[in-house]
């Protein structure tokens, strides 16, 4: 999926979320973005490379709530988030053989498989109490549209 087909279907779901926030104080989309800068800062300290999908929506739309998901952000200021990208994994993943960028809920984790330091474009799920993954989307953008977007 390419950013102006995400773009093109996330656009009624960030409408809603602006009436909504309007209407209650509480909508659909809160993100934290990121910098390029701090995206490659936080790259290097991890040691992997991230796709460029992820880091184009972490700078145009942020971790935080987007629809049904949660994603980590980059960067996080301690009143805002209590997780980061960085925190999670050092904690989760400190081998770097995966990186999640959401947490499913129960434990398990959605992310990407890191081969030689680069993540893969691939979304995959991270069961926590047993070594297997599955693959859940062939890119990140899909990713969102289809878990994030489901019925926001």
């Amino acid at each position: 999926m390419d950013q102006a087909e995400f773009h093109r279907l996330a656009e009624p779901v960030l409408r809603r979320t602006a009436a909504a926030d309007a209407e209650h104080g509480l909508g659909l989309v809160y993100g934290r973005t990121a910098t390029a800068a701090e995206i490659a800062a936080v790259e290097r300290a991890m040691g992997v490379v991230l796709p460029e999908q992820y880091k184009a929506f972490m700078t145009q739309y942020g971790g935080g709530i987007f629809g049904f998901l949660e994603l980590f952000p980059v960067v996080a200021r301690p009143h805002e988030y209590r997780d980061n990208l960085r925190t999670v994994n050092d904690a989760e993943f400190p081998d770097r053989t995966f990186v999640a960028v959401a947490v499913v809920g129960t434990g398990d984790h959605w992310g990407f498989p890191v081969t030689g330091g680069r993540c893969h474009d691939q979304v995959w799920f991270h069961f926590h109490d047993d070594a297997n993954h599955e693959p859940v989307a062939g890119d990140f953008l899909e990713f969102v549209a289809r878990h994030g977007m489901r019925s926001a």
